[in-house]
C-alpha cells in the first residue's frame, strides 16, 4: 500500500491532468459478467427488491461526495445473480447519481460465481470475494471496501473514502509540492507549517 501511495504522490500532475478512472473493455453489451451499466444494475436490483426504487442517500453521504475536489474512482465487483449485491451497488448508483460530481465516478464489473471470469479484471485486481469496492483517489488505488448486506454502503464508502485520503495525506505531510496540487481543506491535518505567512526571521511556505 505505501508503494502506491508513494505513486500518488509523485506523479499527481500527470494524474490531475489525465483520467482517474482505469481503463474498460468494450464489448460487454447487456451480459451479466463484465461491465454493467448503472442503469442495467439498478434495473436488476430494484425487481428484486422494489424498495429499492425510493431510495435515497444518506444526507451525510452525498455531501461528502458532492464536495470531493480530487478525482475519487471506485470499481464495484459483484455477482449480478445475488440480490445481496445488486442492491448494494444499486445504492452506490444513486450515490453517484445524486452527488453529481465530476470529481467522483464509478464503474461496476458482473463476475462469475466462481470468480473464474471476467479472468483479466479479477485477477489484476486482486479480488477474492464480493462485494468488493476498490477506491482510487488520483488514480491510484487507497482503500478497499467490503460491504455487508444491509448496510448502509453509502455512508461506509464516504468514510472509508475520507479515512484513506487523510492517511495518504498524513504520510505525505512533509511533501510541500504534494499539497500544493492536492485538495485538502477538508481534512483534519496540521497544516499551519505550509500556511502560515513567513514571520521575522522566518522562511515558511504559503500554499494557496
Amino acid at each position: 500500500m505505501r508503494t502506491a501511495r508513494t505513486a500518488a504522490a509523485a506523479g499527481v500532475l500527470g494524474l490531475l491532468l489525465g483520467t482517474a478512472s482505469p481503463a474498460r473493455p468494450r464489448g460487454q453489451g447487456e451480459a451479466l459478467v463484465g461491465f454493467l451499466a448503472q442503469d442495467r444494475i439498478v434495473s436488476l436490483a430494484v425487481a428484486a427488491d422494489p424498495f429499492l426504487s425510493s431510495f435515497a442517500p444518506a444526507p451525510a453521504a452525498l455531501a461528502s461526495f458532492a464536495a470531493l475536489v480530487d478525482p475519487v474512482h471506485i470499481r464495484m465487483f459483484l455477482r449480478a445473480s445475488r440480490p445481496d449485491d445488486l442492491k448494494l451497488a444499486a445504492k452506490i448508483c444513486r450515490s453517484v447519481e445524486a452527488a453529481a460530481s465530476a470529481a467522483f465516478s464509478a464503474e461496476f464489473v458482473g463476475v462469475s460465481d466462481d470468480l473464474s471470469e471476467p479472468k483479466a479484471l479479477v485477477s489484476e485486481s486482486g479480488v477474492t470475494g464480493t462485494p468488493e469496492v476498490i477506491i482510487y483517489w488520483l488514480g491510484t488505488e487507497v482503500a478497499r471496501l467490503r460491504p455487508q448486506p444491509g448496510s448502509a454502503v453509502e455512508e461506509e464508502l464516504a468514510a472509508v473514502i475520507h479515512q484513506a485520503r487523510t492517511q495518504v495525506a498524513q504520510e505525505m505531510l512533509q511533501d510541500n509540492e504534494f499539497f500544493r496540487n492536492v485538495f485538502h481543506s477538508d481534512l483534519p491535518l496540521d497544516c499551519t507549517r505550509c500556511h502560515l505567512k513567513p514571520g521575522p526571521g522566518e522562511d515558511r511556505l504559503v500554499i494557496d
